[in-house]
């Protein structure tokens, strides 16, 4: 019965968040009527050591569908002078991964976050019958994960993980039903390097 409580409870809350978080997208979109908005997050740039094992990691394990690559031969096609600094900050991959927020994994072989520093990250939304099965994909492929953790308010659950190049990633959903430890996460544990095939 303690189970059933706790399913509908944090059900309640899920849908209640969700509710408000509709109202004010709504809101917000009826104030851009009369005055300059913005819409919503066109793409996001994350910077990585390497193309190749970044789009491996967040197509393979992510599973994010590849959109273009911008490399030296991309560039030489569209008629843009070479990149310098051997493409650093230049080339990158394109990616959707869900929603309507493109990624745009950028080469940039300097100036990913601490190992220890939770902020920043990226996080992605699941419903909350996928957060287990996301845990136990990550950790089939060798991906150290931190959690499910609670951090928001009841049925809130977050799976904490890096990427290649040590981006801090962040799965959540909202309306877990599960008891998991209500504290943030200890991020010294995520740091990983994929092995070779």
């Amino acid at each position: 019965m303690h189970d059933l409580l706790r399913v509908l409870r944090n059900g309640t809350i899920a849908a209640g968040f969700g509710l408000f978080m509709w109202y004010l997208r709504a809101k917000h979109r009826a104030r851009a009527l009369v005055r300059p908005g913005l819409g919503y997050v066109d793409h996001v740039t994350i910077p990585v050591h390497d193309l190749d094992v970044a789009r491996r990691f967040y197509c393979d394990v992510l599973g994010a569908a590849e959109i273009m690559t911008i490399d030296a031969e991309a560039l030489r096609r569209f008629g843009r002078p070479p990149a310098p600094n051997g493409g650093d900050g230049v080339f990158h991959v394109s990616l959707c991964v869900g929603g309507t927020t493109r990624l745009d994994l950028f080469l940039q072989r300097r100036g990913q976050p601490a190992l220890v520093q939770g902020h920043p990250h990226y996080a992605f939304r699941v419903s909350p019958r996928a957060m287990r099965v996301w845990k136990r994909r990550l950790e089939s492929f060798g991906v150290p994960t931190e959690g499910p953790l609670q951090l928001g308010f009841p049925g809130q659950a977050s799976l904490y993980f890096n990427d290649p190049s040590g981006n801090h990633l962040e799965i959540v959903c909202h309306g877990f039903w599960h008891e998991i430890p209500i504290r943030p996460p200890v991020m010294t544990g995520l740091a990983w390097r994929p092995t070779e095939e």
